[in-house]
């Protein structure tokens, strides 16, 4: 059964490559997009297709009510082109992030209703608690219901729902496995389930580094969606990768893990062995999405229980109540200690950050998934890093960014895939 499973699998993920008609629908609808209003000359020039196909193209989303003729262009000669717009009201998509498993600093799970032109409409987001799955799901059902009701948007508009998901995804199994410390398995098939059938909407579950990924792509900053290879590192856990503008998946579409599945050791034999701790002694090993900042200034705090800062006095003198806010605010006001844990973190988020840039050679990394709040004195650590570790010939072309849409990069990433697929097979 498992073999029959795999093997529709691997022809599900061959319908899936885009065919050249969807190539051609998804380049001239992003040529429409990004120019706001743009005559079809304009669209020919962008997307190298001829001027025949393009208006052949163009006349059916025109009678799909997708695009709308505004007006007329300056002539340059001869008769004025007409301008075409998107149709903003003509659909909308939910995006969904469940948030990151680890749950060290403050993890939302966070909901987003885009317009086709990839503008939210409506936010709705909950603090995620360490729970079940099934009472997760529960919250998300109730989630997408506000969302809904807040947009006032007609279901009937809403072209599908994208659901972001930490982990490595067995998609033939409807499984994820969460990577770090106890490898927890759980099935997420019983939440797409519960989506499709209270919205009557079709649903699909991918990788949320892939979706941070693609959201600074589609909606994010100029310098990362201008680019065409982008990698996005959720802190040090796992990496969403997009080459010559496609998103990466790999054979088995679970691409992007930065840490090895550690060897099994019998429990009494293995507490010195970085591969199955925990801990901050292995690079391949995530330390979490604060990359364990908070927790190794109190280790140092409490050794050190002379030492003066600023963290201890946010913290109302209660060492345990230090959280990563506090270490940044902390370090913004020239707090020494909290400076150095941020640039020690920066440190080997560089190394990590190196060997990715020397592997693919991308144009920009961008940092994100909330430890892109650590600031200007972390980032000068990584860039510092790369420099040291990277070769120079991809160090001269890389750029090292925060995430520009900090915490919706995943939600708006996963609505606007599905505002892709949308436009992809129209």
């Amino acid at each position: 059964m498992e073999e029959i499973a795999m093997k529709n699998f691997l022809e599900r993920a061959k319908e899936e490559r885009l065919s050249e008609k969807e190539r051609r629908n998804l380049s001239i609808f992003d040529a429409i997009r990004r120019g706001k209003e743009i005559s079809r000359a304009e669209i020919s020039r962008l997307t190298d297709l001829n001027i025949v196909t393009v208006s052949n193209y163009v006349s059916k989303y025109i009678k799909d009510n997708i695009v709308f003729e505004t007006g007329l262009d300056i002539s340059s000669g001869g008769r004025r082109p007409e301008l075409l717009k998107l149709n903003t009201e003509s659909a909308y998509s939910i995006g969904i992030d469940l948030g990151a498993q680890h749950l060290s600093m403050n993890v939302f799970i966070v909901a987003v209703i885009l317009d086709i032109n990839g503008k939210i409409v409506a936010k709705e987001k909950i603090k995620k608690e360490s729970e079940s799955f099934e009472k997760l799901s529960l919250k998300v059902l109730n989630l997408v219901e506000r969302l809904i009701a807040k947009s006032g948007i007609s279901q009937q508009l809403i072209k599908g729902i994208c659901v972001g998901i930490w982990g490595v995804i067995d998609r033939y199994r409807g499984m994820v496995r969460y990577a770090i410390e106890e490898e927890s398995i759980v099935s997420y098939t019983g939440l797409l389930e519960q989506l499709e059938n209270t919205f009557n909407l079709p649903v699909k579950i991918e990788h949320d580094a892939l979706l941070a990924a693609f959201g600074e792509k589609w909606a994010g900053g100029e310098a990362i969606s201008a680019s065409n290879n982008i990698i996005f590192m959720c802190a040090d856990s796992s990496c969403g990768i997009v080459i010559k503008g496609e998103l990466y998946y790999g054979a088995s579409k679970s691409a992007g893990e930065l840490n090895l599945s550690p060897p099994r050791y019998d429990v009494e034999t293995s507490k010195d062995k970085c591969w199955t701790n925990y801990d901050f002694g292995c690079c391949m090993r995530s330390r979490g999405l604060d990359l364990g900042i908070p927790q190794k200034i109190k280790i140092y705090l409490e050794e050190h229980n002379d030492k003066k800062t600023i963290m201890t006095e946010m913290a109302g003198g209660d060492i345990k109540k230090i959280d990563f806010d506090i270490v940044v605010n902390s370090a913004e006001q020239g707090d020494e200690i909290a400076k150095k844990f941020l640039e020690d973190a920066g440190d080997y988020m560089g190394a990590k950050a190196a060997f990715l840039i020397n592997l693919f050679n991308p144009e920009v990394i961008v940092v994100g998934r909330g430890i892109e709040r650590a600031g200007d004195i972390f980032f000068s650590a990584i860039r510092k890093a790369v420099r040291r570790w990277a070769y120079e010939e991809s160090v001269k072309i890389v750029k090292i960014l925060p995430a520009s849409l900090g915490e919706d990069a995943v939600s708006v990433g996963a609505a606007g895939l599905v505002t892709q697929e949308f436009f992809a097979n129209v």
